[in-house]
């Protein structure tokens, strides 16, 4: 009987994937946080035989001791509790969060109807529905990002297509320190003389020097018909 390949740990992980999971992490563990140095593997966090793939998601940054002890388990003896998927993909996501965090910079995002701030020697300037402006800054002296924005747009409950690929999170945003953004979309026509309710709801994520994905929680924005402008509902 021929004797099966011994598998080697990172085992078809490219070399770019190797490489930004190592400084995603530091070269620290992604479960114990221990500093490794040279002395770490890149395991597959779904196994191959059950299907895993090896892209960067399923890259796992760890120890040897902490390599050792999640293929310890003995499903037939079962003593102690497994280390699951999910535990050890929140646990991964931890670590990368903790050694890149630093490089996201304050960003600062809204939906507005004006077109610049109001001055006190001049009215305000503002937009006319549909035309709506979203304004982007990069409040950071430092290291220049990418930014993905998807804006959902529900008009009377029912959500509304943005066809722009810059609003629907197709198309990153170039963003260098202290620059702004001041950009603009329109709506369905059929809003403009509507009473009915408009929101827009912005999901914003910050791609970093490193390019790894930071998300932001979602946040939504009212359309208040009379005073011509958005007020932030979280």
């Amino acid at each position: 009987m021929a004797k099966s390949a011994k598998i080697v740990s990172g085992q078809n992980f490219t070399e770019e994937v190797k490489a930004r999971v190592l400084l995603w992490c530091n070269r620290h563990c992604c479960y114990c946080d221990k500093a490794c140095g040279v002395d770490i593997e890149i395991d597959h966090l779904k196994p191959k035989a059950s299907g895993g793939t090896n892209d960067i998601d399923n890259a796992y940054p760890v120890c040897y001791d902490c390599h050792a002890k999640l293929q310890r388990y003995d499903s037939v003896h079962r003593r102690g509790t497994k280390y699951r998927l999910n535990e050890r993909r929140e646990c991964r996501d931890q670590i990368y969060e903790k050694y890149t965090k630093h490089l996201v910079p304050p960003i600062i995002y809204s939906i507005t109807q004006k077109i610049k701030e109001d001055s006190p020697k001049e009215p305000p300037q503002k937009r006319q529905l549909p035309d709506v402006g979203f304004n982007l800054t990069h409040r950071g002296g430092s290291l220049p990002v990418m930014v993905r924005v998807a804006l959902e747009v529900k008009f009377a409950g029912k959500s509304v297509g943005i066809s722009s690929d810059y609003y629907n999170g197709k198309k990153l945003w170039r963003l260098n320190p202290s620059l702004t953004h001041q950009g603009h979309f329109s709506l369905p026509r059929r809003m403009v003389n509507s009473r009915k309710r408009i929101e827009i709801e912005i999901r914003l994520s910050i791609i970093d020097a490193f390019k790894r994905e930071h998300t932001f929680l979602p946040i939504g924005f009212v359309y208040l018909r009379k005073e011509n402008d958005w007020y932030l509902e979280p």
